[in-house]
């Protein structure tokens, strides 16, 4: 049984971050003797808050510059996506990753680091048997989708083309990274503090921080708020699984990354891309759904011997986590 005590307040002694508890998985390590629902509650709200303030104010920046490059971008009331609206949009979400570090030392007094995973720090070779593995099954559902599901055709410029190709796989990569921190790292955490036994906690982590993931999409059509949930929910219980976030970052990586490429290489109209309004999906979005699902067994089937990867054991006296590229069976 994991040892889940804490100091009573956010912080350790001294204000030095407090220790995460011993063999906790992953959304157990803000776990207590006290369920802080208030808190958790604050927490949540600030982070969405952060997301669209960044997202605001990162808006009006590019609509800026967008105005002095004579751009009639869809910021400043016109039609156009432009490069630079897609870039600042981006860098936006980007920034959630540092936010939700520094809400979980603030309201927790627990180090952001430990946001990467159960070892408290980014794991390399998770991160690269994910991208071997997985990357490639994605990309081809990818291509399928599109053959499926054609995009209407766009006017693209070359200059564009060539920044929006720079902007996806520089700054995309990262708008995945800050929603996973967000949603499958901070959320699934304060809402997985919230169950009193292992199950209970688990069961509010994955429902919480699925369900507030598809609500930021802000689609009204029923088939991609479902695939939005089946995102959540599988990238909730991989994380859980492996220990860290690290394979759901892959994976929404690999998603925006090749849709977006498949745009541009298909010259596709990215506002109609975009759109998520009611009975634009399709029956098609069960195929990610179906895929997700597979992956997530996979990845269960996986680390079914150790069991979910769990924080280390503390040397006596040792105050914070190690920092080894360890972590039970999602470091294997």
């Amino acid at each position: 049984m994991p040892h889940l005590s804490e100091t009573s307040s956010a912080g350790g002694s001294g204000g030095q971050p407090r220790s995460v508890p011993e063999g906790a998985p992953y959304h157990r390590v803000l776990a207590g003797q006290k369920r802080r629902i208030g808190r958790g509650i604050l927490a949540i709200v600030l982070l969405n808050a952060g997301l669209v303030g960044f997202g605001a104010a990162f808006a009006q920046l590019g609509g800026q510059i967008d105005l002095l490059l004579g751009r009639d971008s869809v910021v400043t009331g016109g039609t156009e996506f432009t490069p630079v609206t897609m870039a600042t949009t981006f860098a936006s979400t980007a920034l959630l990753i540092p936010w939700s570090m520094l809400l979980q030392r603030w309201l927790y007094g627990v180090k952001g680091g430990s946001l990467h995973s159960v070892v408290g720090a980014f794991r390399p070779a998770v991160l690269g048997r994910a991208i071997l593995f997985l990357a490639p099954i994605w990309a081809i559902y990818m291509a399928v989708l599109a053959a499926l599901e054609p995009s209407p055709a766009g006017s693209w410029a070359v200059a564009d083309l060539l920044f929006m190709f720079a902007v996806t796989i520089v700054i995309v990569p990262l708008q995945s990274a800050g929603e996973e921190y967000g949603y499958r790292g901070l959320i699934f955490r304060v809402a997985g503090s919230w169950g009193r036994g292992p199950r209970s906690a688990l069961t509010l982590g994955v429902i919480v921080s699925a369900v507030l993931f598809a609500t930021i999409h802000l689609s009204t059509d029923v088939w991609l708020n479902l695939q939005f949930l089946a995102v959540g929910v599988a990238f909730a219980l991989i994380t859980w699984r492996t220990g860290g976030i690290e394979t759901a970052v892959v994976l929404h990586a690999a998603n925006n990354v090749f849709g977006l490429l498949l745009a541009l290489v298909l010259h596709a109209d990215l506002g109609a891309s975009t759109d998520r309004s009611s009975g634009v999906g399709s029956v098609v979005h069960l195929i990610p759904v179906v895929l997700l699902a597979v992956i997530t067994a996979a990845v269960w089937y996986r680390t079914g011997r150790d069991g979910p990867a769990v924080t280390p054991m503390r040397a006596s006296g040792q105050d914070s986590i190690p920092t080894a590229h360890t972590g039970g069976a999602g470091a294997r």
